[in-house]
């Protein structure tokens, strides 16, 4: 069977690092064409309690891996202590702010079988109510990203890739596209997963989403000049 590790990198997340690791372990256990031994979660540099709850998780599920990283040094760098502690030869990096819906895991896995597919990615979907402005343009911001990833794949916030590369570019501030950029080169597939959802929360007002936004597109301006992708 292929084995397989989920890995995640998680920054001052008590709030939500508590649920996603049990979802975590409940989906591994339905996991049954995949080999699955090790959850492993790096903690970077966190100020609050996340340390503390997956240290007690650990303690509870021998599947579930700590790495404490003493100064947070970016995702990108937290992502390269995982890809160098995983052992499984697919990777499912799940962000520490997401919550994965049941079933999601299999879904992901499924277009493995076939040797060309290096890379796929979930749906993700948000937890926010359309109530006010920024709440409606992060669902309306998510909805137009499944439409287009249904055209040309763009994975994020869930995604599953062979380990054909031993690391990731330590400036890059989009991992998820600059995986895909690698997988692409080495000529694999990419396949979007729609089925595959996974919940999250988006930004709360005016200034964190234009910052989110202004960080991710100089991390496509960068990706696209470094690599051509």
């Amino acid at each position: 069977m292929t084995s397989c590790s989920i890995c995640v990198a998680a920054y001052n997340e008590e709030a939500n690092i508590g649920a996603l690791l049990d979802a975590v372990a409940a989906a591994a256990r339905k996991i049954s064409s995949f080999s699955l031994d090790e959850i492993i979660v790096v903690v970077s540099g966190s100020t609050d309690r996340t340390e503390e709850i997956v240290s007690a998780k650990a303690k509870m599920d021998p599947k579930i891996r700590l790495i404490v990283q003493e100064k947070r040094e970016g995702k990108a760098s937290a992502i390269n202590l995982l890809l160098k502690a995983a052992s499984g030869e697919i990777i499912i990096l799940i962000s520490a702010d997401t919550v994965p819906e049941t079933g999601a895991f299999e879904k992901l896995l499924e277009p493995f079988s076939d040797p060309k597919t290096g890379m796929t990615g979930g749906k993700p979907v948000p937890v926010d109510k359309p109530d006010h402005f920024i709440s409606y343009a992060v669902r309306l911001m998510w909805d137009m990203h499944d439409k287009l990833a249904r055209l040309k794949p763009k994975l994020g916030e869930l995604i599953a890739f062979r380990k054909v590369f031993d690391e990731i570019p330590e400036f890059t501030a989009v991992d998820e596209v600059s995986i895909e950029s690698m997988v692409v080169d080495r000529g694999y597939r990419l396949r979007y997963v729609s089925d595959a959802v996974v919940r999250n929360k988006g930004p709360e007002n005016v200034r964190e989403f234009i910052s989110q936004r202004r960080r991710i597109y100089a991390g496509h301006l960068y990706v696209r000049k470094t690599t051509g992708y």
